[in-house]
């Protein structure tokens, strides 16, 4: 059986996406759907501080009418050193910190100034960090079938051979589902449990839904590796 996920490209994103990529045989980076307009996970994500509550946001450029996520590009500037710098300040004391940052300048520096380039090169190596190195990786524009946009859900798991398709359940996920597209195609649908055990956090009362940075520099890698598994 092959387990298939497809996902956008989200800028260090939160712990449901890491287990989406635990539980995948073939996570698909979902690189060839329009930018969303406004704020968006693709180019933000929250953490916390002393102060409370923060987003580190990675600016895009703004043009009109949002094209493709590996289309849009990133407005340079010195908010990568804003970003590590913001971590080491409230994660401070943390074992991987050190290794954290590291991966964060590795791919500001080699990030070909797409925004989906930068968020899949701090995922995958995300991935190595906490030990999720079964999965395999595939980047929806490189796909034969040629089709852009939500019409190449069942394009993607046809051609990848998926016998389950591992999804959420929240409004963009379930608008494009068509169960029984699916089952006619021999391919289960499974929906991801996005419930997480809360964990030892700084800076006072936990908080849910934060970047799953945020687990690895409170917990360490293993720990933040149970915490992934159901």
């Amino acid at each position: 059986m092959t387990t298939v996920a497809i996902h956008q490209p989200n800028y260090m994103p939160w712990l449901g996406y890491f287990r989406k990529i635990a539980l995948s045989d073939i996570f698909v980076f979902y690189d060839n759907v329009q930018m969303p307009m406004g704020k968006s996970l693709v180019s933000r994500n929250q953490f916390k501080s002393p102060q409370g509550l923060k987003w580190l946001t990675v600016p895009t450029v703004k043009s009109g009418t949002p094209g493709l996520i590996r289309e849009t590009s990133i407005v340079s500037g010195n908010w990568p050193g804003k970003h590590v710098g913001s971590l080491k300040n409230w994660y401070g004391g943390s074992k991987c910190l050190d290794d954290v940052c590291s991966i964060l300048e590795d791919a500001y520096q080699v990030a070909d100034g797409s925004i989906a380039t930068l968020n899949i090169s701090i995922i995958k190596a995300l991935c190595s960090l906490s030990g999720l190195a079964e999965t395999r990786f595939v980047l929806a524009s490189e796909m034969k079938h040629g089709i852009v946009g939500s019409e190449s859900i069942m394009e993607i798991l046809k051609e990848l051979e998926a016998s389950k398709y591992l999804t959420g359940q929240g409004a963009g996920s379930m608008r494009h589902l068509d169960i029984e597209s699916m089952v006619e195609q021999g391919i289960q649908t499974e929906f991801l449990s996005t419930e997480f055990a809360p964990y030892p956090q700084r800076h006072g009362e936990f908080e849910p839904g934060l970047s799953a940075v945020d687990a690895l520099l409170n917990i360490g890698p293993d720990a933040f590796r149970d915490l992934l598994s159901l």
